[in-house]
């Protein structure tokens, strides 16, 4: 035999995805240094989308994504950051046929090498000029298959499916990335939109019809049976030793997944919604902590937190109550101690997953609303006014901006604010906020002594709700004001 050769001394040990050997599907390790370089990456890059600065962002999360692909926050949070960058018009940049003409050429390249993973570095750099192109996305999806990532694979035809929800490509791949992790409803229902389009082909329905099979097997917990007479046998096992009773419980189907899959934090999750909606918080929440230790989850950290947080508002909900009916000092300092110590903890949590989820503007205005309540106004009207960009909260967020401007007295800040969440107010549930910062606005008008604008404004809330606070007698307080002023004929 011939002897190997003796590495070097020198030599080092590859330390990237890009120097994998192609021989194999899957990836290599990667080494403790280069993680907390590709954290430290994505961690800039996070910051750098909530500026909005979604080019330099975009970088940073190709070097993430790059360097871990299997990474489904990295690939998450890279896709988001670029459809922000092109405000979700779903055909990105003019032109990004010819400028994403070389990365093609190289995706071209590593295909035929099978470097997958070189293969999907070029295909982030073609999606930097269009998020959207379907061609890109599934030869990135089929790289993913390839290294058996699902979970990426299915972030990539997602995005790929909502500008060609029929091709017949993406569906097949998704098929196959959401039948990997058990996920069949969602792989049936892309195979079904296959076999609209292919009627005459049995293979396909028998396909369809054997992935039925699978699901009825998963959710029955016969995943060990290796054909239909084993989950029979295995049935009739099961009824043997229940008495021939109908079906095991949903709670003691729920812990029979946890005993199976003691690492799947969806299990502990599922349980502990089922307690949730019994009212029974003490056991959801019992079970979450279970969960946490069993797999350290940030998941499951998020859902035990959910629940400790719910808990703490019915006690608070308890302690208000006691306090307005006893009119005792003591109960009315024990809820406002409560009050505080909730609001901090909430502060806590929420200025957490912000930084664990930069692109989450509900989470941005959930932190800005504890920041206010903490009197800290100027850190809150950051997080409001990022929390703007999302239209579904783009006049209340606005709305609390003005408020945090009015409580350091920037008036004309907050006056812009008021203004801004008025013109955002455009659908019917922002009635009570219209109607709020119209009040807010000519208030503070008033006390500029800008009483013709005051004026303006309390008439608009007056002809939506003229019984609105004091808005009557605020008009007509300005309507004297104003006619003081006039000059005499």
């Amino acid at each position: 035999m011939a002897k190997q050769k003796d590495a070097k001394p020198n030599e080092k040990e590859p330390d990237s995805q890009q120097e994998q050997k192609t021989d194999g599907p899957v990836l290599q390790p990667i080494s403790t240094k280069k993680r907390s370089q590709l954290q430290k990456c994505f961690e800039h890059g996070s910051k750098l989308s909530a500026k909005g600065e979604f080019d330099y962002a975009d970088a940073m999360f190709r070097q993430c994504v790059s360097g871990d692909p299997a990474n489904l926050i990295y690939t998450q949070n890279l896709l988001t950051n670029l459809k922000k960058k092109y405000n979700n018009n779903k055909k990105g940049a003019r032109m990004a046929g010819i400028r994403t003409a070389g990365p093609k050429a190289r995706m071209k390249k590593a295909q035929v090498k099978k470097n997958w993973v070189e293969l999907i570095k070029a295909g982030l750099e073609c999606l930097h000029f269009n998020p959207w192109d379907a061609a890109v996305l599934g030869e990135i999806a089929k790289a993913c298959e390839a290294l058996e990532i699902p979970e990426s694979q299915i972030e990539y035809v997602k995005i790929a499916l909502e500008g060609d929800l029929k091709n017949i490509s993406l569906n097949r791949s998704a098929a196959n990335a959401f039948a990997k992790i058990a996920r069949f409803d969602e792989a049936i229902a892309c195979l079904e939109r296959i076999a609209a389009q292919q009627p005459n082909d049995q293979e396909l329905a028998r396909e369809i019809s054997q992935m039925t099979v699978n699901k009825t097997i998963h959710r029955g917990g016969y995943d060990h049976a290796e054909t239909s007479l084993d989950v029979s046998v295995e049935k009739q096992a099961q009824e043997k030793l229940t008495g021939g009773a109908l079906e095991l419980s949903e709670e003691q189907q729920l812990r029979r997944e946890i005993r199976r899959h003691p690492e799947e934090v969806t299990n502990y999750i599922n349980l502990s919604n089922y307690f949730f909606k019994l009212e029974d918080f003490e056991a959801a929440e019992q079970i979450m902590a279970e969960g946490v230790d069993a797999t350290g989850a940030v998941r499951a950290t998020e859902e035990l937190e959910d629940i400790q947080l719910h808990r703490t508002r019915l006690e608070l909900l308890r302690a208000k109550k006691r306090a307005q009916e006893s009119q005792k000092t003591e109960h009315a300092d024990l809820y406002k101690r409560m009050k505080e110590e909730l609001n901090k903890r909430e502060l806590a949590i929420f200025a957490s997953r912000s930084e664990r989820y930069p692109g989450d503007l509900k989470i941005k205005y959930d932190l800005g609303l504890r920041l206010k309540r903490a009197g800290n106004f100027e850190q809150a009207i950051k997080e409001f006014q990022q929390a703007r960009n999302d239209m579904d909260r783009a006049a209340v967020a606005s709305l609390e901006t003005g408020e945090c401007f009015q409580q350091i007295r920037q008036t004309r800040l907050a006056l812009d604010a008021y203004e801004m969440a008025i013109d955002n107010c455009t659908s019917a549930t922002d009635e009570e906020t219209k109607k709020l910062a119209l009040y807010r606005a000519g208030w503070l008008q008033m006390k500029l002594r800008n009483n013709g604008q005051a004026q303006k404004f309390f008439s608009q809330l007056a002809s939506i709700d003229f019984g609105f606070r004091d808005v009557s007698s605020l008009l007509d307080e300005v309507s004297r004001k104003l006619g003081s002023d006039a000059p005499e004929s």
